[in-house]
């Protein structure tokens, strides 16, 4: 079974395992998908980097982002009553095409 995902959110802070050539470890997220869009804090490099990849280099939570709160349902009002077509009578049946074979000469 696999081990379930780690929550993401725009906005948050993290450290990695690993650190950035520059020498800063600490990234901010600013792209979520597939692949995660992570920005160092100390070089303002971005990485666009699997998320699955990530996941295993967070070493720690430094600042949790905007989490959003899930949208509260809404209530739709039932659609008003279509107003009423008069219905129109059929036209008449178009009459049928007599087709004649000609004799070939």
């Amino acid at each position: 079974m696999p081990a379930p995902y780690v929550k993401l959110y725009v906005g948050d802070v993290i450290r990695t395992r690993k650190a950035h050539p520059c020498g800063g470890d600490v990234w901010v997220i600013e792209r979520l998908g597939a692949d995660v869009g992570i920005r160092c804090r100390t070089c303002g490099r971005f990485v666009l980097m699997d998320r699955i990849k990530l996941e295993r280099r967070i070493r720690a939570f430094l600042q949790r982002g905007n989490e959003l709160p899930p949208p509260e349902p809404t209530v739709e009002a039932p659609p008003a009553p279509a107003a009423r077509r008069r219905e129109q009578p059929a036209p008449p049946p178009r009459p049928r095409r007599r087709i004649v074979k000609r004799a070939r000469a």
